[in-house]
């Protein structure tokens, strides 16, 4: 129920923001920067998101490390929003590449703000203080 409650906050909070007009087409540089402020969050969750570690790959004869996809410029994702996708067709596309570890968008910005409100409480989450559902 909280990743409904998640992902619905998140339609909620987006569902006035304006699409891009058909068929314009912007650029990926400075495109974060043309972002309205709710895009914005968004795109920089996604950047944030990104598996940027090196991943275990088992290959025949012996273990071997996978280099991690390379991860996107906060542009680069910000151009793809432009370019006229939903935000959840760039979470699907991030997400096919292995660049994302959540199962959906609603996690992603959720995590952003969860880290956005502990950063700016000063809050510190240790092993120690961390709680489990």
């Amino acid at each position: 129920m909280g990743n409904a409650s998640a992902l619905a906050g998140l339609l909620l909070l987006f569902g006035a923001v304006s699409a891009s007009p058909a068929g314009a087409q912007a650029t990926v540089d400075g495109a974060y920067a043309k972002l309205s402020p709710g895009n914005a969050k968004v795109a920089r969750a996604l950047f944030e998101a990104q598996l940027t570690t090196a991943m275990p790959m088992t290959k025949t004869g012996g273990a071997t490390t996978a280099a991690a996809p390379k991860a996107l410029t906060i542009d680069q994702i910000a151009a793809m929003k432009q370019n006229g996708q939903s935000w959840g067709k760039v979470f699907q596309t991030m997400k096919s590449q292995g660049l994302l570890a959540e199962k959906n968008l609603g996690q992603v910005v959720s995590r952003y703000q969860q880290q956005q409100e502990r950063s700016s409480s000063g809050a510190v989450t240790t092993a120690a203080t961390r709680t489990t559902k």
